[in-house]
């Protein structure tokens, strides 16, 4: 067995140790963020909390809202428990209507992100030109809604993005028209937190293809940041072995260093871009 295949069996060996299991940290992030989100609503809209304020809020739930539905995308809620692999459906679907991105088109999306890593097949592949012009920025952030709500276009999409609308118009409806700006803001701000954090970043500079060095390694110089992001900026372990949870990333890449700098995988600062 050549050194190549000696250390992708180990790596693979090393992420198993941390797989597999229910997530129940997953699990209990959703319920916090979707008690969260409703909580923020009813103190808006009785007046409690302040339209910046609230969107502020809902901004960043918005962002932690897709942690758990990506997690439930890979089944990593469940694990290996066929028992309750209703609890990634579940989990996916509690936090879809807070994204707005249907989970059952999402779920089909994102896999062929995977399977087709910063090629032309890569549905994300065009996230790359966000920042090149406003003109790139507002083409790709329109392409992403459409991508995300039509990759799958069937009668569960059809009911989730139906849930995602009407419910804001209802909310409209009761608490008037200063609520369009901190729903539409506070969905937004999150969505594009989204975008940019777990997608561009991860993907920069969308060169390679290869596993082991399609996705970045981005590393804080105070480590707890990471936290602040769901270890995303671990993506590279996320792409290497779907099934570790999220929360488990900083675990496995602390293991597997020495064999990702083996295997030429791009070990970057957060901020400078620069290789470390």
């Amino acid at each position: 067995m050549n050194i190549d295949k000696m250390l992708d069996k180990e790596a693979a060996r090393v992420s198993k140790e941390y797989a597999g299991m229910i997530a129940l940290p997953t699990v209990g992030l959703a319920i916090v963020i979707f008690v969260a989100y409703l909580c923020v609503l009813f103190l808006f809209a009785n007046d409690y909390l302040p339209p910046v304020i609230s969107t502020l809020l809902l901004g960043g739930l918005t962002f932690a809202s897709y942690t758990p539905m990506h997690e439930a995308v890979h089944g990593n809620i469940a694990g290996n428990n066929k028992r309750y692999k209703w609890l990634d459906k579940v989990i996916g679907l509690l936090m879809s209507p807070l994204i707005s991105i249907p989970f059952n088109s999402h779920r089909n999306e994102h896999l062929a992100h995977h399977g087709h890593t910063n090629a032309e097949e890569d549905p994300d592949v065009h996230i790359q030109n966000l920042f090149r012009s406003l003109e790139d920025f507002l083409k790709s952030a329109l392409k992403v809604i459409k991508t995300q709500n039509t990759y799958i276009m069937n009668n569960h999409t059809r009911a989730e993005i139906t849930l995602s609308i009407v419910w804001r118009l209802l909310f409209v409806l009761d608490t008037g028209l200063i609520s369009i700006p901190v729903l539409f803001f506070g969905w937004f701000s999150g969505a594009f937190l989204t975008i940019y954090l777990f997608s561009y970043l991860p993907h920069k500079p969308y060169k390679d293809v290869v596993r082991w060095k399609n996705t970045n390694i981005q590393l804080f110089s105070i480590k707890w940041l990471e936290n602040l992001m769901f270890q995303q900026n671990l993506h590279g372990i996320h792409h290497l072995f779907p099934r570790v949870p999220f929360y488990n990333y900083r675990k496995v890449f602390e293991k597997l260093e020495p064999t990702m700098r083996k295997k030429e995988t791009p070990i970057i600062s957060m901020f400078n871009r620069r290789p470390l």
